[in-house]
């Protein structure tokens, strides 16, 4: 992320695994539930050059003995962002030793909110002083939201059978402002976003959800005086619930699978060889789809004094003399922050679905651009089969896609979708197969980004995966690291796609 404020700096966030050293340096990542393992490694640059050099600090998942679960705990899926005082980290907290079990006996924590100062980071000023004395210039603020229960966030119900449903909020996520447009009201505010109904750890039947909830973190200039002497007065966190906004509904489970967004027919080579590559006891394995990774968000922007947010759903289209199909496609909100700044009170700007014809979209992200009563674009993965009439020629596949719209369009501009980078093949990964003829889940990546970057006229840059070449086949296919002419690994074949658009 790089932030433009203060001369312009750098942030990289990267999950750090003590549990490699201690187990002879085999890495196991933090699933292991080695105790006092997990963290997040935090890197910011000394100037605003991205090659350095950077000053590194480490945040433990374990900072708080009386954390339940603790000392084993995993910090899973930093989201960040920037206020004109704090650079904000959050996390998934989740305990990993049964015998330590979580807020409520249950499996999760809540999502964990961490507010640094940001100036403390950007000089590099260090944790400990020389006498070992904690520096009171490098200061945070911290929230648990599995505590909170205004709106509807504790998690201490979900051990009883997670009865109905998780009622903790998860990836809550932090707005990003867009070049520079902070929030200052309230003594420097930072938003976030978040939806709920997510069911992407367990088994269980759902109607999907209609409520969406916006968090406020006031006060967090608080963090600059010394000590954070004025932060016990000055920073306060609140929260509010939307119900009745667009329903959502994404069934995908990290545990059962669930119903997939299709992808055109091609070759799958590693399919074909599933059996010898040991990924199942079948000896070649069909095309399994992607997953949508649940109806979480995955990156707000905050732009024009709103916040634009998008996640997955399934969406039922209906044509003339015939029955729906069933599509995985999008559904966004535009909340806006003008009224939170004089009432205290977020308004409901606009919502909306997006559902290419026939076809199928996922991992949906929005970024804004600047200018008041500017323009937004939703970009996103597209794929699909055509629908039963195989149309576009058989469908798509793994492309990098958007489409623009605005605070008020109610859906993309002219009702267009935009392919941005081609997909060659369809997805052809491991994870596709793993366990079949059982439950699998074939993962796609999990994140979309997008931001509006100012010079030039202003473009917005945006990334999603996609499959950039065509899978080969035959003897030319081996499962080595380098295969199909050094195209892809044997063991998976998507690509990044990096992209900019004049919004």
């Amino acid at each position: 992320m790089y932030d433009s404020a203060n001369g312009g700096h750098w942030f990289f966030t990267q999950i750090v695994s003590a549990s490699s050293e201690a187990n002879g340096g085999a890495f196991t990542g933090c699933f292991a539930g080695v105790a006092n393992a997990c963290s997040e490694g935090i890197a910011v640059s000394d100037g605003n050059s991205p090659f350095g050099p950077y000053h590194v600090y480490f945040s433990h998942a374990d900072y708080n003995p009386g954390e339940p679960g603790y000392p084993s705990l995993l910090n899973d899926f930093a989201k960040i962002s920037v206020t004109r005082d704090a650079f904000m980290m959050f996390y998934d907290e989740f305990p990993l030793v049964g015998s330590l079990p979580g807020i409520g006996g249950g499996f999760f924590n809540g999502a964990q909110e961490l507010a640094f100062r940001k100036s403390a980071l950007e000089n590099g000023l260090p944790v400990q002083l020389t006498n070992g004395q904690p520096n009171p210039a490098v200061t945070v603020a911290i929230e648990n939201m599995g505590h909170i229960r205004t709106p509807d966030g504790t998690c201490a119900r979900d051990n009883v059978l997670h009865q109905g449903g998780i009622t903790c909020w998860v990836a809550a996520i932090p707005a990003q402002p867009v070049a520079g447009q902070f929030d200052n009201s309230h003594g420097g505010t930072g938003f976030m976003l978040g939806s709920l109904d997510f069911y992407g750890f367990e088994a269980l039947a759902t109607s999907g959800d209609n409520r969406i909830a916006t968090w406020a973190w006031t006060g967090l200039s608080a963090l600059n005086s010394n000590g954070c002497a004025s932060c016990g007065a000055g920073i306060r966190f609140t929260g509010q619930l939307f119900s009745g906004v667009n329903r959502y509904y994404d069934p995908e489970t990290v545990n059962t699978g669930g119903i997939f967004a299709p992808q055109k027919t091609g070759p799958i080579p590693l399919g074909d060889e599933c059996g010898t590559a040991g990924l199942s006891s079948a000896a070649s394995c069909p095309e399994g789809g992607l997953a949508t990774n649940g109806d979480n968000l995955t990156q707000v922007s905050q732009a024009q004094g709103q916040l634009w947010a998008a996640t997955s759903t399934q969406i039922a289209q209906t044509y003339t003399g015939a029955n729906a199909e069933i599509h995985m496609g999008a559904v966004y909100w535009v909340v806006g922050t003008h009224s939170f700044d004089t009432t205290g009170k977020f308004t409901l700007t606009s919502q909306g679905y997006v559902s290419p014809r026939h076809e199928d979209l996922d991992m949906p992200a929005m970024a804004g651009t600047p200018s008041s009563g500017g323009r937004a674009i939703m970009l996103f993965t597209l794929s699909g089969d055509g629908g039963p009439t195989g149309a576009d020629h058989g469908g798509f596949f793994p492309s990098t896609a958007f489409g623009r719209l605005t605070s008020t369009s109610g859906g993309l501009l002219n009702s267009r979708v935009n392919i941005a980078a081609t997909g060659l093949s369809p997805q052809d990964g491991f994870s596709e197969y793993q366990g079949f003829p059982g439950q699998t889940r074939p993962r796609w990546g999990d994140y979309s980004w997008g931001l509006f970057v100012p010079g030039s006229g202003g473009r917005i840059y945006f990334a999603n995966e996609y499959i950039q070449h065509p899978n080969c086949t035959g003897a030319s296919f081996t499962l080595t690291i380098g295969t199909c002419g050094g195209t892809r690994d044997g063991f998976a074949n998507w690509g990044t796609s990096v992209n900019y658009v004049t919004p």
